[in-house]
């Protein structure tokens, strides 16, 4: 039987390993990147990591984001909304450029975007409304960036269901839905140009006229995105009792439904684009534009926006092209684009169209971001396999400190460019990378093992694990309306088949529980126990198996500095009475803690990259400025009673 902190199960014990190790990123791990290492103390927000500053990307969140929201605890809820707050607060106007200065030398920062668009990414000065590499000014408004903006808010409020948060936000997304809703095409399509899509700016559009200007085209993702978006934000509606807005949102959703097949290839899975004139672009094998399309394709699976069958042809399809995966995990694209707003200004249809070769970024590159999508569409058409051998090599590489994004050649990582290594990695300027992507993999994993979704009447639950694990036991929750949800599963009637008093409930047809959102209490705790097609909800007083032990900040051997931030957490903590404060005094101890947990463990993972001097220094600095960013963020926090 496989016992750990965070979960208990028999079966497969490698992957309850990871399963284990997924829950321990989001946690106080010595020996992994956590999610705090992304905490900034400047901005009370995650941060995307690595090199780029206090930034915080939609698409290199919107993996990670939708898989975390039902785990997240409401302190780290939310740090994350808080995120997202960024964008809404800067919402385009049509009057505002970037900048929040309204003045600025930087082109990226100088764009006045239309009302309801959000963009790539946040600072803390600005909004970047365009996608920022390349040709800027040739770019369109990054629309599906706005619209999975939109989807993660609205998931997030779903969850969170309060209704004074609804009410707030819904007059903001609706703003953004309109933005998205005005480049939609008589044919129910959006119709949109260049670096529009999800990853930017692999999407060229309709190839050039005659002066060289880009055209635009009908978007795959965006439809899909949107689709999503539309079907939570109604459900969001339906919660305040707004059955008009209800009602629209699902009269768009419906029309870009019945739009959707004809961005359908004859195989059944979904094109990267059509031209105006009815050319595809992604049509796997074909003479021109000839690629298999990645992103667009699990995210039509992940998002539940196709059935059951296009969703089992669209993995078949990416499960029969082993370029599109050599690595085991999932390429952008493959074999190359030659659509690119380069390819068409240089009239050239080869690979390495970008400043980067092809397989390096967004033409081939693997993107962790995406990688946790897959995961989802994976487990959910029963090819479970492939999700957790991509979300171990993943591990994997987070066990060396090293989660890279884009991993380049095509997956392998030999010798990734944002690194600044050479090829026998005896020089690598940046040797640690600890980012946002990456923690896709792992929120992703741990989400689609049930499948977790809410709508207006409650939460939907759909057992997923690998017929090899036959019984699981979650001793961390999963939050649904303020309530802690935790977890029992048996297959077979093994130990986790105890038999408790409760709500009984039936799986329908697809196999789904639907938990009425009252049987869960604002505050208090659940467990729900799964057995063959029954569950029965009943209230707890704690984790199924006693739950995990909080660190208490016991921090010896560690700088003075962090010795002194202890003890000053630790007094603080006894006299806290607001909750977020005393989270945040609980997370700096606990980050302290982890830290010196860190130097009294041996540097042994080096499968990928030596493990140096200067690697084990940048390893200990992170946990250590861990500490310090946690404890500058208390600026933040006030006491409910000072």
């Amino acid at each position: 039987m496989f016992q750990g902190t965070y979960i208990t199960g028999e079966g497969n014990e490698e992957k309850l390993a990871l399963i284990e190790k997924s829950f321990a990123a989001l946690h106080d791990s010595p020996t992994l990147p956590n999610l705090r290492m992304l905490y900034k103390s400047s901005t009370d927000m995650l941060s995307e990591g690595f090199i780029w500053g206090d930034g915080w990307w939609i698409q290199n969140s919107f993996g990670f984001t939708m898989g975390a929201v039902p785990l997240l605890d409401p302190f780290w809820s939310r740090i994350l909304q808080n995120s997202y707050d960024a964008f809404w607060r800067r919402i385009g106007d049509g009057k505002r450029i970037g900048a929040d200065s309204g003045v600025t030398d930087r082109l990226s920062l100088s764009f006045c975007a239309p009302d309801g668009s959000l963009g790539d990414c946040v600072f803390r000065d600005g909004i970047v409304y365009k996608q920022g590499d390349g040709d800027v000014k040739a770019y369109d408004w990054f629309y599906e960036a706005t619209a999975a903006g939109v989807l993660m808010e609205a998931e997030i409020l779903l969850f969170d269901r309060r209704p004074e948060q609804i009410k707030k936000y819904m007059p903001l997304m609706r703003r953004s839905l309109d933005h998205i809703e005005s480049a939609r095409a008589e044919n129910g399509l959006f119709l949109v140009g260049p670096s529009a899509n999800l990853l930017a700016p692999s999407y060229g559009g309709s190839p050039a006229d005659e002066n060289g200007d880009p055209n635009k085209g009908y978007l795959t993702g965006l439809a899909i995105t949107a689709a999503a978006a539309l079907g939570k934000c109604a459900a969001l509606a339906r919660m305040i009792g707004d059955e008009a807005t209800a009602g629209e949102y699902e009269a768009r959703r419906a029309r870009t439904l019945d739009a959707l097949p004809l961005l359908l290839t004859e195989e059944g899975y979904f094109v990267k684009s059509m031209d105006p004139d009815g050319t595809k672009h992604g049509v796997y094998g074909a003479d021109r534009y000839g690629y298999l399309e990645s992103v667009c394709n699990v995210d039509a699976v992940a998002w539940d926006v196709v059935g059951e069958d296009v969703a089992r042809s669209i993995y078949e399809k990416i499960a029969s092209v082993p370029g599109i995966r050599p690595a085991g995990i999932l390429c952008t694209n493959y074999p190359h684009l030659d659509d690119t707003l380069n390819c068409y200004r240089r009239h050239t249809r080869g690979p390495d169209s970008f400043s980067f070769r092809s397989g390096d970024w967004v033409d081939g590159g693997c993107w962790a971001t995406v990688e946790g999508r897959a995961i989802l569409a994976y487990l959910k058409v029963g090819a479970s396999e492939d999700a957790f051998r991509a979300a171990d090599y993943t591990m994997r590489w987070a066990e060396e400190y090293r989660q890279d994004a884009p991993m380049s050649q095509w997956g392998y990582n030999t010798n990734n460019p944002w690194q600044k290594e050479n090829d026998d990695h005896t020089v690598c300027e940046r040797p640690v990378s600890v980012m946002i992507d990456n923690f896709a993999p792992i929120t992703c994993l741990l989400r689609g093992l049930f499948d977790y979704s809410a709508d207006a009447e409650g939460l939907n639950i759909r057992p997923l694990l690998p017929d090899d694990v036959t019984d699981y036991v979650q001793n961390e929750p999963i939050y649904f309306g303020g309530c802690a949800v935790y977890l029992r599963f048996s297959r077979n009637g093994g130990p986790a088949a105890k038999d408790v008093r409760g709500t009984k409930l039936a799986a329908n047809e697809t196999g789904r529980f639907r938990i009425p959102a009252a049987l869960m209490a604002r505050g208090g705790k659940v467990c729900v126990s799964i057995r063959g097609g029954e569950c029965v909800v009943a209230s707890a007083d704690r984790a199924p198996d006693g739950g995990r032990t909080v660190l208490a900040g016991d921090a010896a051997d560690v700088p003075e500095d962090l010795a002194g931030i202890c003890a000053e957490c630790r007094k603080r903590l006894e006299e806290a009475h607001d909750p977020l404060l005393a989270a945040q005094l609980g997370e700096i101890l606990s980050a302290a803690q982890t830290a010196a947990l860190r130097r009294t463990l041996p540097f042994d993972r080096h499968e990928f990259r030596p493990m140096t001097k200067e690697k084990r220094e940048a390893i200990l600095n992170l946990y250590d400025r861990t500490v310090h960013e946690l404890y500058d963020g208390l600026a933040f926090r006030r006491d409910a009673r000072e």
